[in-house]
């Protein structure tokens, strides 16, 4: 499988291989711990907290700002699996606890640990966005939780446009352009927790300039829609919305990113009025 440009490779779980590969691209490995693991090893952890219709917490080997490129970090999801990573390697080892089944393995690995890891090894910034392809260039959808970027996403996929991400989308710069890069090859319309949804063959391959973003703000049913551009400040609100991890030491990185990209990239606002039967007019 090949997800955020690598190829992911669960070792030990032969039923989550889907044969697909770039010999290009590098890998991420995922394997079963040999025993020697243990969360409470950590010298640092969260408490738990709700995540994805479970609890979950977060452990590092230093204090968060310190534990840069080599730190050991882990993620315990409760009565699933603990999974833990060295910042900067790209092997995750994982101990099943009595919930555990590759399918869950999976999800929370695609979901939310490539993300964190991606995002703290200075790899990519997270989005947290859906994105499709329209003629060719990669659009970007920003709203509030159960805003609508989901239901957007579905219809433009439903169209025969190239998807890039249901849920989270890795960014980075190059040569003075943000490139985004795609995600996972799964969309899950009705966000039930705990699942990819459905397998997706129409998914862009490698990274795209990124042409724009536009902002769903939610109205009455009956409201007008309207598409007008978002300029200075207010373009803050449309990246505010995408983001998906914030750790507190990484927060100057952040505005400086928002700021630099409110400066390059158009932000569109969009009215959509909340019926779905008016969907295809939006």
């Amino acid at each position: 499988m090949i997800a955020f440009d690598f190829n992911i490779h669960f070792q030990d779980e032969p039923s989550l291989d889907d044969g697909i590969y770039d010999t290009s691209k590098d890998d991420f490995t995922i394997v079963q711990s040999d025993g020697s693991d243990a969360f409470d090893t950590f010298n640092v952890q969260s408490p738990f907290i709700p995540m994805s219709g479970r609890e979950a917490r977060y452990g590092a080997e230093k204090a968060y700002a310190e534990c840069k490129k080599g730190c050991r970090w882990g993620m315990d999801i409760k009565d699933v699996v603990s999974i833990f990573w060295h910042c900067g390697e790209h092997t995750i080892v994982y101990v099943p606890q009595q919930d555990f089944t590759p399918e869950l393995l999976q999800f929370w690995i695609l979901h939310t640990i490539l993300p964190i890891a991606l995002t703290l090894e200075e790899r990519y910034d997270i989005l947290h966005v859906g994105a499709v392809e329209v003629d060719g260039k990669p659009i970007l959808f920003s709203a509030e939780s159960f805003g609508g970027k989901s239901t957007m996403t579905d219809y433009f996929i439903n169209q025969g446009h190239t998807m890039l991400s249901d849920d989270t989308l890795g960014l980075f710069k190059e040569n003075g352009q943000y490139m985004v890069v795609p995600s996972y090859p799964f969309h899950r319309p009705f966000r039930e927790p705990e699942s990819l949804g459905h397998k997706i063959t129409n998914v862009t391959k490698g990274p795209k300039s990124l042409k724009a973003v536009y902002l769903l703000e939610r109205a009455e049913p009956e409201a007008k829609v309207k598409i007008e551009e978002v300029k200075g400040i207010d373009k803050f609100k449309a990246f505010h919305f995408s983001s998906f991890i914030n750790f507190g030491f990484q927060k100057t990185h952040r505005f400086q990113l928002l700021s630099d990209m409110a400066k390059h990239i158009p932000v569109y606002k969009v009215i959509v009025p909340w019926n779905i039967d008016r969907l295809n007019e939006v």
